[in-house]
């Protein structure tokens, strides 16, 4: 989320000038008005997988896929969690968030494929990361306690098993070692931090979507219209932070095989493919039927790692939904 309008139509320019647009804040998508770079055009077929309630407050906000097909999607406002399996049949799991909100979602392959979730909750008993079993599906237990101040978003494992949080209030990188139970502090930037702007009472997000490739973390600031890379150094510890792309306004995030990123730009209702070199395309746009997206993850069933999902509506859209596109020859590649 880090709603600001356009002001300049020609992104690679916007990415050339290294430029970051002033964010003015968390605004309604339907009234948002897209600027698209000159003969630009929308290369993504849309197909909407599951349609969620607003009235129920099912707001899509994350989403996690199983090396079986199995998808969970985080229904931030409602408190739950969405389990759909790949033949189409559904589950709902309610958390115990005390008035707060379930945010990302990750599957930890190091413990039988559980789904961690971070809640954000001014419940000192509710606020952290929470472990939702893969066989039952019910009673999550808390794993990792976090500050009622902490607006945990993203959260991402890396090959060992660690859990990485990216934290949108307190500008930080939260982990979890494998077994531990304890939150701490891996790593802290001014580039992590949220700018202070506020929209309709929402604050923009500092760090919110994160990701692993080959041993760096990779974080966006939707602030500041930033995408970070802090690399894992050989005693574990970060590295420095530093600017990869500028100028993006980006919410989530996946790498393709061949290390396109594949971002959804929240309040414009955008998807766009960066590549290594800076690069970008825009895929899909509101006309498309993207509307406040979120969160994207690749299937990674090997015959089905060519399709992109994306969650719609996470906070001010009108139409939440799990929708899913084809990226051709791109796909991901297996963690």
């Amino acid at each position: 989320m880090s709603p600001t309008q356009p002001t300049i139509s020609d992104r690679s320019e916007r990415l050339r000038r290294a430029m970051p647009r002033i964010a003015s804040g968390l605004v309604c998508v339907a009234a948002l008005l897209l600027v698209l770079a000159p003969g630009a055009a929308s290369a993504a077929e849309l197909r909407t997988v599951v349609a969620f309630d607003p009235a129920a407050a099912q707001t899509p906000e994350n989403l996690a896929i199983a090396r079986d097909g199995t998808i969970y999607v985080s229904l931030a406002f409602a408190s739950q969690i969405r389990r759909i399996a790949p033949d189409g049949s559904q589950a709902t799991l309610t958390m115990p968030t005390s008035g707060g909100i379930t945010v990302g979602v990750a599957i930890d392959r190091h413990h039988g494929g559980d789904l961690d979730v971070a809640v954000r909750s001014a419940d000192p008993a509710a606020a952290g990361i929470w472990r939702v079993s893969s066989s039952s599906f019910a009673n999550p237990t808390r794993i990792a306690a976090l500050p009622t101040s902490s607006f945990p978003n993203g959260i991402t494992f890396d090959s060992a098993g660690s859990l990485y949080v990216a934290d949108s209030s307190l500008g930080v990188i939260w982990r979890i070692a494998p077994g531990s139970s304890q939150a701490s502090v891996w790593s802290e930037s001014p580039l992590l931090d949220p700018t202070g702007a506020s929209f309709m009472g929402f604050p923009l997000p500092g760090a919110n979507g994160i990701k692993i490739r080959d041993d760096v973390v990779y974080v966006s600031n939707t602030a500041t219209q930033n995408i970070l890379t802090i690399p894992i150094q050989a005693d574990g510890k970060a590295g420095k932070v530093t600017v990869r792309f500028t100028g993006i306004q980006a919410d989530d995030f996946a790498f393709a095989a061949n290390g396109d990123l594949y971002i959804t730009e929240n309040p414009l209702s955008t998807l766009i493919r960066v590549t290594p070199d800076g690069d970008i395309a825009t895929l899909a746009t509101k006309t498309d039927g993207l509307d406040n997206p979120s969160a994207v993850a690749f299937d990674p069933r090997p015959h089905h790692r060519r399709d992109l999902y994306v969650t719609n509506a996470a906070y001010f859209g009108t139409h939440p939904s799990l929708q899913v596109t084809a990226t051709g020859d791109a796909g991901q590649r297996l963690p």
